[in-house]
């Protein structure tokens, strides 16, 4: 259930932003690329340090996000944001690595998506 969320002023965040940034979660996390969403809203009204320059606020959720992993996945996504005009002072990245019976797919709880179906069944 990777998920990256994209808050930036830059107008017109193009369609490859997208494409890129969920191949590198997938990478970042291990995870099947058909389990990565990113939502990106672009030409937002947003300001940073007082000017309105290319800045961005970034949530970056997985489950099993491991602390230790928190710098490369930093760097991974401060260059995805290059690619669009955000240097590496111009934006905040928050990690969150929610447990999987707090997340929800398919009317249950990953956790219970997770489990053998012989389990769910006595559910």
């Amino acid at each position: 259930m990777p998920i990256l969320y994209v808050i930036t002023n830059v107008p017109n965040v193009p369609a490859s932003f997208l494409s890129a940034a969920s191949k590198a979660v997938s990478e970042l996390t291990q995870k099947e690329e058909s389990r990565v969403l990113v939502n990106v809203v672009d030409n937002a009204k947003l300001t940073f340090g007082g000017t309105d320059s290319p800045a961005a606020i970034v949530q970056f959720h997985s489950i099993g996000l491991c602390v230790e992993d928190h710098p490369e996945s930093q760097r991974a996504i401060a260059k995805l944001l290059l690619d669009i005009g955000v240097s590496n002072d111009r934006h905040y990245i928050q990690f969150n690595a929610p447990l999987a019976t707090h997340v929800g797919k398919c009317g249950t709880t990953i956790s219970e998506l997770s489990k053998p179906k012989e389990e769910i069944l006595h559910f």
